[in-house]
């Protein structure tokens, strides 16, 4: 299908324009992303630059979980639903509450989804606490979850900024941590 396809040339293209930015860019750990089963892939969140980095990660598709407010934008929203993304409410309750059970449903049909769970970023360092949607997604299906630390972003191009710095990029892809237990009473081990 055509997200499986834009995946692709988004991935080559990313890492492109990595090289040509003349920007150091490392992944490590992208074998750790299971190839036999959907999983939720779940990153920081600390600058626009973190789609494009887990797109230059990782050549396997996945359904990118993004806020409702990017859609409308002209050109993030054409570029995530080219890269079919699914975009999710975070002011109404009702909706919010509609958006988790498509995504839980969507985890359901073998495609992996890739959430940042802080929902958003800020100039401050650290991480701000988490939506629970990828997890509840996570432990609804059954899958994996697979943590990725993304490095130098926030560096590179902060809030508020839009003229990137200097800096090195890095990715690192951690080991799937499987459910056990049924539902969302599942931890994790």
């Amino acid at each position: 299908g055509r997200p499986p396809l834009a995946w692709r040339l988004c991935h080559r293209a990313a890492r492109l324009f990595l090289r040509l930015a003349g920007t150091p860019f490392t992944v490590d750990g992208a074998g750790n992303l299971p190839t036999d089963r959907p999983c939720v892939v779940v990153a920081n969140h600390a600058s626009y630059l973190d789609g494009l980095l887990l797109v230059a990660a990782l050549d396997r598709p996945l359904a990118f979980v993004a806020k409702r407010e990017l859609e409308r934008q002209f050109v993030a929203g054409r570029f995530l639903r080219g890269l079919g993304t699914e975009f999710v409410e975070r002011f109404d309750v009702a909706r919010s509450v509609d958006d988790a059970r498509r995504l839980t449903a969507l985890a359901g049909t073998g495609r992996s989804l890739a959430f940042f769970p802080e929902g958003t970023f800020t100039r401050a360092p650290g991480l701000r606490p988490f939506f629970m949607g990828a997890f509840l997604a996570a432990a609804e299906k059954g899958l994996p979850v697979v943590p990725v630390a993304i490095r130098g972003s926030r560096t590179v191009l902060r809030d508020g900024g839009w003229f990137p710095r200097r800096g090195a990029l890095a990715v690192t892809v951690g080991s799937p941590l499987p459910p056990e237990g049924d539902g969302w009473e599942a931890g994790t081990t």
